[in-house]
């Protein structure tokens, strides 16, 4: 869901003392909403926007900038761009012919801007 190999994620939760997974049994980590929104967050500061993980920590620290993260406008876009499992089984029954054609419309418009 977030784009990490697993021993990423470890090595983050080591470093980073707000992300705590639910453990369960055999150790199975579960992540909850919050958790994956942290991830997403780190993910983006630390790979698009150069941070190092101790500016990340800093930065992760300031609460303004939390309470901006996980204000329900940061939770809905997030959404928006990482559906649920649910939604991806209700999207796929939809006219999938028409999302195709949208897709090659992109595709093309993406190809006359490189070109």
């Amino acid at each position: 869901m977030c784009d990490l190999k697993p021993h990423v994620l470890r090595y983050w939760e080591q470093e980073f003392t707000q992300l705590k997974p639910t453990t369960r049994r055999g150790n199975r980590r579960y992540y909850q909403q919050a958790d994956i929104l942290l991830i997403r967050k780190i993910r983006e500061l630390l790979y698009f926007e150069g941070f190092t993980i101790q500016g990340a920590k800093g930065k992760l620290s300031d609460r303004k900038f939390i309470k901006d993260t996980t204000s329900k406008e940061a939770i809905e876009k997030a959404q928006a761009e990482l559906p649920l499992a649910g939604d991806i089984i209700s999207s796929s029954t939809t006219n999938s012919s028409s999302d195709l054609g949208n897709f090659k419309a992109q595709l093309s418009d993406i190809l006359k801007t490189l070109k």
